[in-house]
């Protein structure tokens, strides 16, 4: 695509059909979601099963979804075409199947993650005699992608900061083939995670919201997937939490003159291997930087970089990467944005593995108000109220007579039975 300057009409026109893109109507997959989660409710692990052999091509007896990897020897079970089986292989002999190298990188991943994350653990606190209570969710499904390629890096990101919040029980959703896998069995036991649903898709993530005969549910849903998974997370809030609904994935490059062009297209290129629909797009002042630009990127020359960051906080993309002079001060006046990269030698794409900062982050506009995938996604929050006659005396008639303007005659007399008030 030609680079067209911002301020044009076909600028405009790019923009609106982007956003709306971005939210184009999901009625087909809101439809196929709809179709999954009501299989699942009436027919449970049957209905699981069907899906695994129409989608992913395997047998799986439907008591043989959930496979559990334990410390013991190795114990191969049916699994059918495909090559999945039911591992219980150990973290050893897990190790041994996998090179030394991507061992060695799934370990530094979960480090560097880990301490990124520690200092995120939110913390209780008591005011008066009011406590603010933190505690972990209990039970916690992540998805992992395993349709185009085996994410164990999602799996990373995931289950890390559980851990740190104290989740105590952690299962993967994934398909049969990635389960299968020695490097996600790997990167599980080094996560502390020993239940794998082998069920992916809107299937899987009805599964792990509902439960069904075999599959325990869980209280919330995390990690992205395609169009179908999305729609069915967005279908079942209220029955399960879930971190945010991510779609496709963005890049928006801010480039100046000084950008080192063949850094800005490997970006861009990057972010676009993701699929047709990923959106990568280069802001640039530089006319040589735009007429670098591939074809694949949405590329708009504009007059300084001021203007570029009003587009980018307008679209509010998923990856920010600035590549311009003063980058960090530019990203500190950047406002939308889930990850936001600065310099030649700060690529979105390490921020995928082994940065340390989460790789699951808010898409389609709504960087406006969510936030990169944390600690605080996995623990819940409760106030503990424990008041002495002392201090309801004090606060009781400020309360009764808010009650009484609000017309709630039972909450002014709820407080007032407990002593009489001269309200």
């Amino acid at each position: 695509m030609h680079a067209v300057k911002a301020t044009s009409p076909e600028a405009a026109a790019i923009l609106r059909e982007l956003d709306a893109r971005r939210r184009a109507d999901t009625a087909n997959a809101m439809r196929v979601a709809d179709e999954q989660i009501a299989g699942v409710r009436k027919h449970g692990d049957a209905f699981v099963a069907e899906q695994i052999k129409r989608f992913d091509k395997v047998d799986i007896a439907p008591e043989e979804i959930a496979i559990t990897l334990s410390s013991r020897a190795s114990v191969e079970g049916s699994g059918g075409a495909g090559g999945a089986t039911h591992p219980t292989r150990s973290l050893d002999s897990a190790r041994d199947d996998i090179s030394a190298d991507l061992a060695a990188a799934i370990d530094l991943a979960i480090a560097r993650i880990e301490s990124f994350h520690l200092p995120q653990l939110p913390t209780s606190y008591r005011w008066n005699n009011v406590l603010h209570r933190v505690r972990p969710i209990r039970r916690v499904g992540i998805y992992a992608p395993g349709g185009r390629a085996v994410y164990v890096s999602t799996l990373i990101m995931c289950a890390v900061p559980a851990r740190i919040a104290g989740v105590r029980e952690i299962v993967v959703a994934t398909t049969p083939n990635a389960a299968a896998r020695p490097e996600m069995q790997y990167a599980c036991r080094r996560l502390g995670i020993s239940t794998i649903y082998r069920a992916g898709g809107a299937a899987g993530i009805a599964a792990m919201a509902l439960g069904t005969e075999s599959l325990e549910r869980v209280d919330k849903i995390v990690g992205p997937g395609n169009a179908y998974v999305t729609a069915a997370k967005a279908r079942l809030i209220g029955e399960v939490g879930i971190d945010m609904t991510a779609g496709p994935t963005e890049l928006v490059v801010i480039a100046d003159d000084t950008a080192n062009a063949d850094a800005v297209v490997a970006d861009l290129l990057a972010q676009a291997e993701h699929g047709d629909d990923s959106a990568v797009i280069c802001l640039t002042t530089s006319e040589s930087i735009a007429n670098a630009m591939p074809s694949r990127a949405i590329t708009f020359l504009v007059d300084s970089i001021d203007e570029a960051l009003a587009i980018s906080n307008d679209i509010a993309p998923e990856h920010l990467s600035i590549h311009a002079r003063n980058a960090k001060d530019i990203a500190e006046r950047a406002e939308n944005a889930g990850a936001i990269y600065c310099g030649e030698f700060s690529p979105p794409a390490s921020g995928d593995y082994t940065v340390g900062s989460n790789h699951v982050l808010p898409t389609a506009g709504s960087a406006r108000f969510f936030s990169p995938l944390g600690v605080y996604d996995f623990v819940k929050r409760s106030n503990v109220v424990a008041l002495t006659l002392e201090e309801l005396q004090e606060i009781a008639p400020a309360a009764v007579t808010l009650a009484k303007f609000e017309g709630l005659p039972n909450h002014a007399r709820s407080v007032e039975s407990r002593f009489e008030v001269k309200a």
